[in-house]
């Protein structure tokens, strides 16, 4: 794009709201924003007199081939397109989110009989209530568990509630009250769904107050052991509530708030979120962006929108650090997205003020540790890469394994280390097809050689690693160079790892070999920088052990059903799904087996002869 045009571009400009895409010289959307007014946003970009020094201020002109703009009818409009634009197209410079994968959310669904508490990754908009997000699989489960010592929800899946004929281990350590089979008090568990609620909204006072008048009104009625439990509950409530001493001395310290600080460091940003419920700190959420060239104010912007729109609980505020152009259009998406009003502030002096602070000294610290560990990790690859002789650092690791149980359901892993992390989205698996026999040569060749000849033909995630890790000695090192020589691969890096014997009996040391070298060098412990393979060797056995042994537990499956007359492969499916389990299908009744589509009275009644015979295979 030549000055006239850009010129003329510039001069096009609509004066109203809408999005602005910006497109480098390859066609490809580099950056995605909003704006109020698209003539003067965009334009600001390129003005000679700008006090602007961002990064992406001295670089437009080489980013930025062409400009599209998309016209809405409002800010709020604006708002909702930046953010399904951003998740389609992924533009390099704009806030990119870890997955919502790795975010763990609690779901309660009170249109059920018995609602149970459970875990989930992904909120969907089913009417359910979603608490979190929580910062930790731990921190989800730790509260999940707390919530089944004191409220006595179900854990079991619908299926198993429907399927069982006696209560479960739950029930025996005092975790659930086992409606699937005993007669429970619909208003006392419907009681225990509301202190969940109120729990986990951090309404922590309303139920404090609720459980006391419950305490006192069955006391008053003689009621002792009830009134023991509401004790018991009320005593675990303060005591989970006791660590916790960060309180709002302001007015409505009530409220619920989320404070968003942000630090940077040139092109990288760390962003916190504390989360306040009931005046408490709840908890904090910490997001690392990268390659973040646009202001702060755009940033945060971007964030807001993305963060808060994917399904989790929403606050009545959302406080900034620093202003935002948007606040007002932010204010209105994430009230129609909450259903209560959301305001979207950034408070500039107070208490308010002094917690947006905090949320930056949070961030602040964040960032350090993080560049800290950046610079550690760096060091350790530096480290390997001079061990190794390799041509650059080892920045992404793969390793490969075979396992086989006495030859049988041969499989083959791949597991991938990335920064010195393992990667588990980036593993793959593979049931070998080749009859192997129990031959680890014949079937490493077959896994190397499907995931190679993507790499060859340059499909998209598949890149070749800048390091392969074979699991074994000189024997395995072998194989793995020959394929890659075969697919013209030569030049990809490998090494073996194998552990050291000595007359026959495996030691516990590792060592690496290296093609061509005779003597293998020693992994001298937990702290060497060469232990970077042995984690990437321990995944790689690790996913390779569960995806056999889900293969197996698939095959007795199948078999056990399979063996039945008038049971295909679609019927199976469906009393899997109905009943979750081999065992639950052959518990089951007449009754509840007709229930399933497809079932008839004959078939019912085979299944139970098949199970009374004890032919179906039990499940491991």
């Amino acid at each position: 794009m030549n000055e006239d045009e850009l010129k003329q571009l510039l001069d096009e400009l609509p004066r109203g709201p809408g999005v602005y895409l910006m497109k480098g010289p390859g066609g490809d959307i580099v950056y995605i924003g909003k704006a109020r007014n698209l003539y003067s946003r965009v334009r600001s970009y390129y003005a000679a007199s700008s006090s602007d020094v961002r990064f992406i201020a001295a670089q437009i002109r080489k980013l930025v081939a062409d400009i599209v703009v998309m016209v809405t009818t409002s800010e709020k409009e604006a708002v909702l397109l930046e953010a399904s634009l951003i998740k389609q197209h992924k533009p390099r410079y704009n806030v990119k989110l870890r997955d919502d994968k790795d975010f763990l959310c609690l779901r309660l669904d009170l249109a059920t009989k018995w609602p149970r508490l459970e875990v989930v990754r992904r909120p969907k908009d089913d009417g359910a209530l979603y608490f979190g997000p929580y910062h930790s699989a731990s921190a989800a489960r730790e509260t999940l568990s707390l919530v089944q010592r004191q409220f006595l929800l179900r854990s079991c899946s619908d299926s198993h509630l429907a399927s069982r004929s006696r209560p479960c281990l739950q029930y025996q350590i005092h975790r659930c009250q086992a409606p699937c089979v005993l007669a429970v008090d619909e208003d006392e568990y419907r009681a225990n769904v509301g202190f969940t609620r109120l729990f986990l909204e951090g309404h922590t006072d309303d139920l404090e107050r609720d459980l006391e008048q419950r305490m006192a009104k069955a006391s008053a009625a003689l009621e002792y052991e009830r009134a023991a439990a509401y004790r018991d509950k009320l005593t675990a409530v303060r005591k989970t509530l006791m660590p916790q001493q960060v309180t709002q001395a302001v007015e409505g310290a009530g409220a619920d708030r989320d404070v968003v600080g942000l630090a940077r460091a040139g092109d990288d940003v760390q962003i916190a979120v504390l989360q306040f419920r009931g005046g408490r700190l709840r908890g904090s959420l910490e997001y690392s962006l990268h390659e973040q060239a646009f202001p702060d104010d755009e940033v945060l912007s971007s964030f807001i929108a993305q963060a808060y729109l994917s399904g989790q609980e929403l606050p009545k505020f959302v406080l900034l650090s620093r202003p935002v152009e948007d606040a007002a259009a932010l204010s209105e998406v994430l009230s129609e997205a909450a259903g209560h009003l959301v305001k979207v502030a950034s408070p500039k002096r107070g208490k308010l003020a002094e917690l947006t602070a905090m949320a930056d000294s949070n961030a602040e610290a964040c960032l350090k540790a993080r560049l800290a560990a950046t610079d550690r990790t760096l060091k350790k690859l530096l480290a390997v890469q001079r061990r190794l002789a390799l041509a650059a650092p080892p920045t992404v690791v793969e390793c490969v394994d075979i396992s086989h149980f006495g030859g049988a359901d041969t499989v083959g892993a791949i597991a991938c280390v990335v920064d010195g992390r393992v990667e588990r989205s980036r593993g793959r698996t593979y049931r070998v097809k080749r009859p192997t026999e129990g031959d680890d040569y014949a079937a490493m060749r077959e896994v190397l050689e499907r995931r190679f000849a993507r790499a060859k033909a340059f499909e998209s995630g598949w890149g070749s690693p800048d390091l392969l890790v074979v699991d074994g000695g000189p024997g395995q090192l072998q194989v793995a160079r020959a394929v890659l020589a075969d697919l013209d691969l030569g030049h990809q890096p490998v090494v073996g790892l194998a552990k050291e014997r000595t007359q026959g009996v495996e030691q516990r040391s590792d060592r690496v070999f290296l093609p061509d070298r005779k003597n293998p060098i020693p992994v001298r412990g937990p702290s060497d920088p060469l232990a970077l393979l042995c984690l990437a060797r321990d995944e790689a056995h690790r996913l390779a052990n569960h995806y056999r042994k889900k293969l197996a537990r698939q095959r007795t499956q199948t078999s056990a059903l399979d063996a039945i007359p008038g049971v295909g492969p679609t019927l199976r499916r469906a009393l899997l799904r109905k009943f979750g389990s081999v065992r639950a299908v052959r518990e089951a009744t007449i009754e509840q087996l007709l229930e399933v589509r497809g079932v008839g009275r004959a078939v019912a009644q085979r299944i139970l002869e098949q199970g009374a015979e004890a032919s179906l295979v039990k499940p491991s």
